[in-house]
């Protein structure tokens, strides 16, 4: 994994462990925070960053991007502070960012988009898999949660933030509810931005592929930089993988995203083209990706 100047190295990273996820609970669009575990896990993926950016002579990632959503905010932020780094954040929507105050020397630029978010998945958030799986049979279960077009039925967002007794989940009170969107994608709202109530992958991939070009590789390639870092979801990271590996629809229903366990992909600077991928920590990947592969078909971690 030798590093050269001629190559972009485009740190991709799932949240750490959050809430639900430890419940084995369809998160998508609610806002579930981290765990100590997922704090834990944070940590030494920004260890790993490190000695990898030290051991290859690769500079920390100058600018990171992030999803709407808070378990990615806090997974940045624990790993900045543990990189002795300075985050400075900023909302932006579209496919186009002119830098601003948070571009300067000394800060690490975070990017906050909702096209990083999670897919949204529909009625089916707050549910558990298991239940899922039970109500819809393994074909339809399967079909919906990996087929590149299956998509959950639509959530129904008049009932956002209604607090009712069997909403009520898991032993720390968490309400399984999306914020109000009015409250929390205000700014989205703003500029015209249209949000989903329901998504396949292949719908995340529409939203989420011209900001890769246009922001994150285009930011890369104006400012020539050598490496950034991208906190994001499991749907959203494959996604990345898809449009810069060409992955195809049929295989990408095979690619699982680990919690927190880095992910650099090399790309060339030339005309950023994909070159290859690797995991810091390639044991670890492989058990978490596992592990998100049986998710609903074994009890809850």
């Amino acid at each position: 994994m030798t590093a050269g100047s001629n190559t972009f190295k485009l740190i991709l990273l799932r949240h750490g462990q959050s809430e639900l996820n430890h419940e084995n609970i369809f998160c998508g669009w609610i806002d579930a925070s981290l765990t100590e575990k997922g704090k834990d896990q944070a940590r030494h993926a920004a260890d790993l960053i490190v000695q990898y950016c030290t051991t290859n002579n690769v500079p920390l990632p100058q600018v990171g991007y992030i999803s709407r959503l808070v378990r990615t905010k806090q997974t940045m932020e624990v790993m900045l502070e543990q990189m002795h780094l300075k985050g400075s954040y900023r909302v932006i929507c579209g496919f186009h960012y002119e830098p601003g105050e948070e571009f300067t020397a000394g800060n690490t630029a975070v990017l906050e988009t909702w096209r990083l978010n999670e897919r949204h998945y529909g009625s089916w958030q707050s549910k558990r898999k298991p239940d899922i799986l039970k109500e819809y049979g393994e074909k339809e279960y399967m079909y919906i949660r990996r087929d590149y077009r299956g998509k959950p039925p639509r959530a129904d967002l008049s009932r956002e933030m209604v607090q009712e007794v069997n909403d009520q989940g898991s032993s720390t009170g968490y309400l399984f509810k999306e914020p109000n969107r009015h409250l929390k994608y205000n700014i989205e709202e703003q500029h015209g931005e249209n949000l989903p109530d329901s998504e396949s992958l292949k719908d995340v991939v529409q939203r989420l592929e011209p900001f890769l070009r246009n922001v994150i590789l285009g930011t890369a390639k104006k400012y020539d930089l050598d490496s950034s870092l991208v906190v994001a979801h499991g749907s959203s990271v494959r996604c990345i993988l898809k449009v810069l590996q060409g992955i195809s629809d049929e295989e990408i229903k095979n690619v699982d995203i680990a919690n927190a366990t880095p992910l650099v992909v090399e790309l060339d600077k030339s005309n950023f083209q994909f070159l290859r991928r690797y995991y810091l920590d390639p044991e670890k990947a492989k058990i978490g990706a596992e592990k998100v592969h049986r998710e609903g078909f074994v009890p809850n971690p």
